[in-house]
């Protein structure tokens, strides 16, 4: 086994490596044709620039490039870009962007608002650019960040062109995603709307045994309305998007990776006859048995006892069954899971976002021009998600739960009638933000400056009528219900705010350096004010009908502040070569765990505190060419300093449940990140490679096993009878991989252009092994190396390829072949490990192969 892991390992460093001498050994190259590497315009410093002239890390997708490559989802972004993961939680709607190790510290915009549409599994349909921005940026954007930022622009209304567009893919596993625009000009060069729908349907590709049903489906609708207005002398301009995401699918399916069958509860007598049967059974069920002898819900105690014996019995069989089956049956195998009779195991979403932004050049005012621009964004999300999390039906775990960082966590409604969950889609969730920015230029490009307000105001949800998460562990057999546990209290009202005071200037300092083009420093800082007030209400449980039951109120409250900064000093060497070093220190705010019974949870405390990043960064962009060919390789070394860790934890306690954010002390992340291309003849190759060393520096802790107790050798000081905190550092850093890269191929094949445009593409993604925990060591030494892969995504490799036709034979039609997954990779998106309490580790998979074929038709364009 460890030789086919260093074959795998040495193959991946020689594909990429490969891919890097493709792309960056020019001298090899055929020269046969003049032809430019694109011009890339980002808007990673909030204004339309070059990406070879701005100092950041950052990756641009284009609307091609986003086709071409087979971007289908917001998950599918990580394939394209170096050192960015998507973990999925809780469903295939809630997952996040990691970059550069750093997960939960990344903030996604849309329309340059934060949140809107970006959801995993959201298509990326009309939409003009992704950006990724790799380190903290949270000086000039309007939301405090740690990791990054992932920029989702829509294509915004044409003034004077009447055009529009059909598109239509279908395929196997009943592929079918159709999308219409179209883009109206209303009055010339002044006023223009665009509207934009969409459908994307997807079979589930994890069948349920024994059943027709499917999970890991995908089935959403979406539409985009949008205005673009500049009236009169063109100095406002008035731009307004409103889009709404509808999402009814089957929810996310989850593998059994790992067991763990020596827990207590898998090791009890069959039932109250066998040999210390009634006993033990009255031990681990009297108290829930008596409460249910009580409340009418079982005619006797014994009954009641050997009722909940001969359910447990099943436990440990079924787990070590299904374990067998996975590990004979490899990947087919995997792609079924067992199902679920008491829970629906769906997941829904409705989301209203609605962005506006206003900008007013005042020209010159003074010594400096002007432009006044703000940014409004108001969101509306509400949603529920039923899954197993167990891979086994349920039969251990199922839950009614979404993610605590999504849009729409709070939203979820939950109840319990008997002993069965129902659920639905509450209250909206809403968020409201406002920035407003100044900006000018002073002199001729002497000093650019930006002076920024940001504030965001969250009401939180009341509703007494259901809560955001519910848990059954052991089929129920630990309450007196058989049913659910609650794991929140009710929402109850309550706010969350933020705001924030930036400045940020870009000086020319070339006087310095006369012998170079240019050189320019940059400096920023951010105030942010963080407040978090939620009230809640306990919960009871009806014993007779099952249903939840407001009780008394409790107030939370927590509040932070914190400083975000940049420094970059950039030279422009020539038209070709920038450098720059830059420094910048970011900051995410703290918040609050709401929990029903906090006793027993690792590392719980009712209130988290906020994470700080800094990271230091050297960086080059270069632009060279050589004949007919055109090249460009940029470049950039960094150094993260991360304190105070934010990490969410899943923990199992007295048959509970529960989620929760604890901060995980310190790590540095060092690494190199590389992009290139080489365009030459009718080729096109274009690679990225990113690698990592990743290491936690300090992390004093509760054991996240809960097995290492008061008095045991390994407790750290301070000790004292009630607290055992142990060194956790020798952890492998999560969300990371040391190694992750893509290659793209592209040919233009010669053809008459009456013909029309071919093209035929491949890219190669790959990444070395990328751990899903924090605790991945702690769970090896306690479980053994055969669980590693329970924890983790190995090595693996994932090829798209594509085959394009545009404007058929001259006419408005275009067409595609396509294949995404070429080989069928199963890859792991995230893994949710309990083999300290609930004896399993599952694994959520990315999809599988998808192949099929697309039709456009376009006009005006």
């Amino acid at each position: 086994m460890l030789v086919q892991h260093a074959r795998k390992r040495a193959y991946i460093a020689g594909l990429l490596g490969g891919a890097a001498a493709a792309a960056f050994g020019t001298t090899a190259l055929a020269q046969t044709a003049s032809t430019d590497v694109d011009e890339v315009v980002v808007t990673a410093r909030r204004v339309e620039e070059n990406i070879q002239n701005v100092p950041v890390a950052v990756t641009a997708l284009g609307e091609s490039a986003i086709k071409e490559r087979g971007i289908v989802t917001t998950t599918d972004v990580m394939f394209a870009a170096p050192s960015i993961q998507m973990t999925t939680q809780f469903g295939r709607l809630s997952g996040g962007f990691s970059i550069r190790g750093l997960a939960g510290g990344t903030q996604v915009y849309y329309a340059e608002v934060p949140g809107g549409p970006t959801e995993s599994a959201a298509p990326l349909y009309d939409v003009g650019s992704v950006q990724v921005l790799n380190g903290p940026q949270g000086t000039l954007f309007g939301r405090a960040n740690t990791a990054g930022a992932v920029l989702v622009t829509p294509n915004r209304p044409k003034f004077n062109e009447f055009s529009g567009s059909f598109e239509v893919n279908q395929g196997n596993l009943g592929l079918s995603r159709i999308t219409g625009v179209i883009n109206v000009p209303i009055v010339d060069d002044q006023l223009a709307v665009r509207l934009a729908v969409h459908r994307d349907h997807l079979d589930g590709y994890t069948k349920v045994l024994g059943s027709s049903q499917r999970l890991n489906e995908n089935n959403s609708q979406e539409f985009r309305f949008s205005v673009d207005w500049r009236p009169g002398n063109g100095r406002f301009r008035n731009y307004a998007v409103l889009d709404y995401y509808d999402v009814d699918q089957a929810s996310g399916a989850t593998s059994l990776t790992a067991i763990n069958p020596t827990l207590a509860l898998y090791n009890l007598p069959a039932n109250i006859d066998a040999p210390n049967g009634l006993a033990t059974g009255t031990a681990v069920f009297g108290a829930a048995c008596n409460a249910a002898v009580t409340a009418g819900l079982s005619p006797n105690l014994n009954t009641c006892i050997d009722q909940r014996l001969r359910t447990a019995a099943t436990f440990r069989p079924a787990m070590e069954a299904e374990y067998a089956r996975l590990q004979a049956g490899g990947k087919d195998a995997a792609r079924y899971v067992p199902g679920d009779p008491n829970l629906d195991l769906n997941e829904t979403l409705r989301k209203w976002t609605f962005v506006n932004q206003s900008e007013y050049d005042f020209g010159e005012v003074g010594f400096t021009t002007l432009t006044l621009r703000n940014i409004f964004g108001f969101q509306a999300a509400k949603g529920a998600t039923g899954w197993d999390v167990d891979g086994l039906g349920g039969l251990i775990q199922s839950s009614v739960s979404v993610s605590q960082t999504s849009s729409y966590a709070f939203s979820v409604s939950a109840q319990q009638q008997g002993n069965r969950a129902v659920f639905e889609a509450g209250p909206y969730q809403k968020v409201y933000t406002n920035e407003t920015q100044l900006r000018g230029v002073i002199g001729d490009d002497l000093v650019s400056w930006s002076l920024g307000g940001f504030y965001q105001r969250t009401p939180a949800i009341r509703n007494l009528n259901g809560i955001r998460n519910l848990s059954r562990v052991y089929s129920g057999v630990t309450l007196p219900t058989l049913g659910y546990n609650p794991s929140f209290p009710f929402p109850d009202g309550g706010l969350t705010t933020q705001r924030a005071l930036y400045g940020q200037a870009t000086v020319d300092i070339g006087f310095l350096a006369p012998f170079i083009q240019g050189l320019h420093a940059t400096g920023g800082l951010r105030k942010s004010w963080d407040k978090s007030e939620i009230f809640s209400r306990s919960v009871s449980t009806n014993l007779q009908t099952g249903a939840y039951v407001p009780g008394a109120q409790t107030r939370s409250f927590t509040k932070s502040d914190g400083w975000n900064s940049t420094l970059t000093l950039d030279a422009q060497v020539n038209d070709d070569l920038l450098l720059y070093v830059a420094t910048r220190k970011g900051y995410r705010p703290g918040g609050i765990n709401l929990v029903l019974d906090a006793a027993g949870l690792p590392n719980y405390t009712p209130n988290y505190a906020p994470e700080t990043v800094r990271d230091y960064e050297l960086g080059s962009k270069f632009d060279f060419r050589s004949g007919g060919l055109r090249g460009r390789l940029n470049a950039a070394l960094y150094r993260t300093e991360y304190s105070d860790i934010q990490r969410t934890f899943n923990a199992s306690v007295n048959g509970v449940t529960t989620t929760y954010i604890v901060n995980a002390s310190a790590a540095v992340i060092k690494g190199a990140e590389l992009q290139g291309q080489i365009v030459f003849g009718n080729w096109d190759l274009s690679a990225n490679y990113s690698y990592a060393d990743a290491a936690f520096t300090d992390w004093l802790g509760a054991d996240p096993l809960a097995l290492i107790r008061p008095g045991n050798a390994r407790c750290e000081p301070p000790l004292t009878a009630a607290i055992c905190l142990i060194d956790l550092s020798d952890n492998p850093f999560p969300n990371i991989s040391k190694h992750q890269g893509s290659f793209t191929v592209k040919y233009n094949v010669p053809v008459d252009p009456d013909l029309g445009d071919i093209s035929i593409q491949g890219t190669l993604y790959a990444q070395s092994r990328r751990y899903f925990t924090d605790a991945a060591a702690r769970n090896i030494e306690q479980y053994g190396e055969q669980v590693r892969d329970a924890l983790s995504q190995g090595a693996f490799e994932r090829i798209n390829v594509r085959a394009d036709w545009k404007n058929i034979r001259g006419s408005r039609v275009s067409g595609a072949l396509f294949i995404n997954n070429l080989t069928d990779a199963n890859y792991a998106l995230t893994s949710i490990p309990q083999l300290h309490s609930l004896g399993t580790a599952v694994r959520i998979y990315g999809e599988p192969r998808t192949y099929g074929v697309m039709l456009r038709y376009a006009f005006g364009q």
